[in-house]
């Protein structure tokens, strides 16, 4: 019965360290700095009150070749000059990758790697308040993970745009971010395209752990309380 124990115990700390090793490594990290951030909207109203629209995206340049299984980023609704509105029902958000232009380096839209529109990506409130923005909206961390993941090539310059699509009573910001390349870009009614500004936007790219891994976990705990439970039965005869 002890062999049985212990054939129990080896499954629970292979299954353990499984876990570890099958972490998700972070790719890219810009974390958010409460400090306000630009529209990302097709369909919104100004703080003219006139309709307007705007799309962001940021860059990146990875040091090697990675596959990206999540994107986690930050934003809130609404603030200067517009009201601090809630997130709409349902909330459409269109996340693409994109390569850089020969020429200037800007986003290259014959060039995407992915567009995806999703509905109702998880959200959530972190408990924040981007107190130095008008009407104090509370921050929000969004989370998607791709059924397949992404291939991004290293040392090549990609763009990544996170958009809310057609919403005109709903305003969503991406919030502003500390990255080590700095530079996003915008385009609107008035840029005349993508133009490049400083500054960098709050996002995260990350691989996950393979599918799964929770099931093994289970089968090994089954295993060593079965286990336990035979060995009981034992001393109880």
């Amino acid at each position: 019965m002890r062999r049985g124990m212990l054939i129990g115990v080896a499954v629970v700390v292979g299954v353990l360290g499984g876990i570890r090793s099958a972490r998700a490594d972070i790719i890219v990290d810009q974390p958010p700095n409460l400090t306000g951030g630009p529209a990302s909207d097709t369909d919104y109203v100004n703080y003219l009150g006139q309709p307007f629209w705007q799309r962001e995206v940021d860059n990146m340049l990875l040091a090697q070749a990675a596959d990206i299984s999540r994107v986690v980023w930050y934003g809130f609704y609404g603030g200067d000059g517009t009201p601090a509105t809630p997130p709409p029902t349902p909330e459409n958000i269109q996340i693409r990758f994109m390569g850089a232009r020969p020429g200037d380096g800007l986003p290259d839209e014959n060039g995407v790697v992915f567009d995806q529109t999703y509905v109702n990506p998880s959200r959530g409130p972190t408990g924040r308040i981007l107190a130095g923005v008008g009407g104090h909206p509370a921050e929000q961390v969004y989370q998607v993970d791709f059924p397949t993941p992404i291939h991004l090539l290293g040392s090549t310059g990609y763009w990544i745009e996170i958009v809310q699509l057609g919403d005109v009573n709903s305003m969503f910001r991406w919030e502003a971010g500390s990255g080590v390349l700095t530079g996003h870009a915008f385009t609107n009614p008035l840029s005349g395209g993508w133009f490049a500004t400083g500054g960098s936007l709050a996002f995260q790219l990350s691989d996950v752990p393979e599918p799964g891994t929770g099931a093994l976990l289970s089968l090994g705990i089954l295993t060593l309380g079965k286990c336990r439970g035979r060995r009981e039965a034992t001393r109880s005869e």
